[in-house]
């Protein structure tokens, strides 16, 4: 049996992480916090997933991190983030890095609630988000990549 993991960094109002505690729901796989990937067994892993909030129109600079210095030969990797608007491939980097150290099988974002800097003036945007309709399209995509 093939196992997951999900190495994440959630922060501000944890977006992300709500959206694979609903993956999870759906599939079985563990949630590895970034501050935890030196002390996790990540060749235990046949999937292994890098999911992030974006931090000033980037994903997380310790998540992409871990993308470049980590062996990925052997595995199948996938990208999931959460971004306040989205009107930019947060994840190209990632991606392209991805495609050339793993077999990789695709990206599920989706907008999250977002009140940094002067957008809390305002009391955020993407209020409603991750939304109902948010969380059954990410279960739809994990539960597409594992089970194919």
């Amino acid at each position: 049996m093939s196992k997951t993991g999900i190495i994440f960094v959630s922060v501000h109002h944890e977006n992300t992480l709500k959206v694979l505690q609903a993956m999870k729901d759906e599939v079985e796989l563990d949630l590895i916090p970034i501050n935890y990937v030196k002390s996790a067994d990540l060749s235990q892993y046949d999937y292994l997933g890098f999911a992030s909030g974006v931090y000033y129109n980037k994903l997380s600079n310790a998540l992409m991190k871990q993308i470049k210095n980590l062996d990925l030969s052997n595995k199948k990797t996938f990208i999931v983030y959460t971004c306040g608007s989205h009107y930019k491939k947060y994840e190209a980097e990632a991606e392209e890095i991805l495609k050339t150290k793993s077999t990789y099988l695709g990206t599920y974002y989706c907008r999250g609630y977002d009140t940094f800097g002067p957008l809390k003036l305002i009391g955020g945007i993407a209020r409603k988000h991750p939304s109902i309709k948010d969380i059954r399209l990410a279960q739809a995509f994990i539960t597409d990549i594992i089970l194919r």
